[in-house]
């Protein structure tokens, strides 16, 4: 029979071994600074810990402890451009070519970059130079319901369902089918390309036109109303994707 030190000394060991054995969080660098917006980056920074990856999520940016620069990107896995303004011109020049080139250099060599509206243009040719192929605002395209640049709900097709998500002058994306690892992951009610994966290199992008991660303050700030309510099913879907080897 164990005694109750004996019970006490094998409880300890049990938990300490499962400490040991446990997987440290994937560590999930998200930009914060003039290319994006503090909301933008707060709330993706809040999806991410939220998803089933329960991200490490460290800031990055000019006014950060991390700044764009290579050594910033040791030990991540992935890279977060958020959704900012509409001026991605002055964007793309506050990331800096040094800021740019590391981010490409991180992703070229095996890393993940996951960008949000502004940071799905940023991904392009517009900015970081990632994905090849042109895109533009999803306002006012044939067959989407929006034609101006304010804060709206619309409906988002994604893996054989209808969900409704937040949406701010986000662009359609390209189809770059002739390029390995090229996936579709979602659309908008016009068939456009919402978001999708392309690889790069040893590593990948995720661009996603709308914002999933938008938090219901959002929705209440605007007076909008999604029927589906905050969508962590499409962004956990997205990241699952992001995340894929």
């Amino acid at each position: 029979m164990f005694s109750a030190a004996k019970y006490a000394l094998l409880a300890c060991f049990l938990v300490l071994n499962a400490s040991a054995n446990a997987s440290p969080s994937a560590v999930a660098l998200v930009y914060r600074g003039p290319a994006g917006c503090d909301d933008c980056s707060s709330a993706a920074a809040e999806a991410l810990r939220n998803s089933s990856f329960h991200f490490d999520v460290k800031f990055i940016g000019p006014n950060e402890q991390l700044k764009l620069v290579p050594s910033s990107f040791i030990g991540a896995s992935l890279y977060v451009q958020p959704g900012g303004g509409q001026d991605i011109d002055g964007a793309r020049r506050s990331l800096g070519k040094a800021g740019i080139q590391a981010v490409r250099d991180f992703v070229s060599k095996g890393g993940r970059y996951f960008g949000i509206c502004m940071g799905a243009y940023l991904g392009t040719d517009l900015g970081f130079d990632i994905v090849k192929g042109e895109t533009d605002s999803e306002v006012g395209r044939p067959g989407f319901s929006v034609s101006d640049i304010g804060d709206h709900v619309v409906p988002i097709q994604w893996e054989g369902a209808s969900l409704w998500t937040y949406f701010q002058d986000g662009p359609h994306l390209p189809k770059n089918h002739a390029h390995s690892g090229f996936r579709e992951l979602a659309h908008y009610q016009n068939g456009d390309l919402a978001a999708a994966r392309y690889a790069f290199g040893k590593g990948s992008a995720t661009l996603v036109g709308p914002h999933p991660e938008a938090p219901q303050q959002w929705y209440d700030n605007y007076g909008l109303h999604n029927p589906d309510g905050v969508n962590s099913r499409l962004i956990q879907g997205l990241l699952n994707a992001a995340m894929a080897e």
